[in-house]
């Protein structure tokens, strides 16, 4: 009987996931891909729990949208893309924000940490107002 000398070689096991494992892998990124994707394709119209980033835009002598439901906490962005039609916000109401001075270009972001309804208007346009409820 001839005996090797050399301990046997090993050979590093390469282990693949099986079918199954793969499949779940791939499920759970197209599943994040949709929660992801979904609420930029409906133009932000689906909020997260909690905290969002909505924006209301002055633009047409307008505020669109004219009435905007956030959650709690969220922050709405006020953007001026009006040209050189100079447009302000002006909160009123029983609930106020920090008003925005006149300005023609750029934008303002206000975060809404108490419930209720916030009004406001442009007033250098009669006419032009919105209101946010927050829930």
């Amino acid at each position: 009987m001839r005996t090797n000398s050399r301990p046997p070689s090993r050979q590093p096991v390469i282990r693949r996931p099986s079918i199954g494992a793969s499949a779940g892998v791939n499920k759970r990124i197209a599943l994040m891909t949709v929660a992801v994707a979904l609420p930029v394709a409906l133009g932000g119209q689906i909020a997260a729990s909690g905290a969002a980033t909505r924006t209301v835009t002055l633009k047409d002598i307008a505020f669109s949208p004219k009435k905007l439901s956030i959650s709690k906490g969220s922050k709405v962005t006020f953007a001026f893309r009006d040209g050189s039609t100079a447009h302000n916000v002006i909160s009123s109401g029983a609930k106020r924000f920090k008003s925005i001075s006149a300005r023609t270009s750029g934008s303002r972001s206000r975060t809404f940490s108490r419930t209720g309804t916030y009004r406001y208007s442009c007033t250098l346009h009669p006419g032009m107002s919105g209101r946010i409820v927050v829930r």
